[in-house]
């Protein structure tokens, strides 16, 4: 059990990303390979984080924030608030509640990776298996690069290869297999 708890744990540490608005540049169609370096780890890369303000706020309840600055590489896929917003209203202050913090590490960890992986790296039609041991698919037509979860929901990589001391992040449109048992 403690070991499940320090996997999780250093899994969901790796979702606390946030990048100074300015370093970034987005676009809403396609991919927008950024190379940008933070030179923080990810911990403290979140005080800056114009559009990961409910996954800060979500780790924070989680009790994973000084877990993020682990030495261990991850790859993220981090929604954005925009793609939280999408969660029905009651789900996101569910997940806030004390009696829920095991389905919100679940619901963090499906966002991470073990290893630091680029968009050069990724192949489309590639699998990779997430934290909570569930396949995210790969899809990669030129540029753009979506991730499928194991739902059959697909979100876009909206910023890429953001890297932090301890991790490569991707900003994502969508909140993977938001349903979490």
């Amino acid at each position: 059990m403690n070991r499940l708890c320090v996997y999780i744990s250093l899994s969901m540490s790796i979702l606390l990303v946030s990048f100074p608005s300015k370093t970034i540049a987005q676009t809403t169609t396609g991919l927008t390979p950024t190379g940008v370096k933070t030179n923080m780890n990810l911990a403290t890369s979140a005080a800056s984080a114009p559009d990961h303000k409910v996954l800060l706020q979500y780790l924070k309840a989680s009790g994973l924030l000084k877990q993020a600055s682990t030495k261990t590489q991850y790859t993220v896929f981090a929604p954005t608030d925009a793609a939280f917003s999408e969660l029905p209203e009651a789900d996101r202050r569910e997940l806030l509640l004390p009696s829920s913090k095991q389905k919100l590490i679940k619901l963090l960890a499906y966002h991470v990776v073990k290893g630091r992986i680029t968009s050069d790296q990724l192949q489309d039609g590639q699998t990779l298996t997430n934290l909570t041991g569930d396949i995210l698919l790969i899809h990669k037509q030129g540029n753009d690069i979506t991730i499928e979860d194991g739902r059959g929901g697909v979100g876009d990589i909206i910023q890429s290869d953001i890297r932090t001391t301890n991790g490569i992040v991707y900003s994502i449109n969508r909140v993977l297999q938001h349903i979490v048992e």
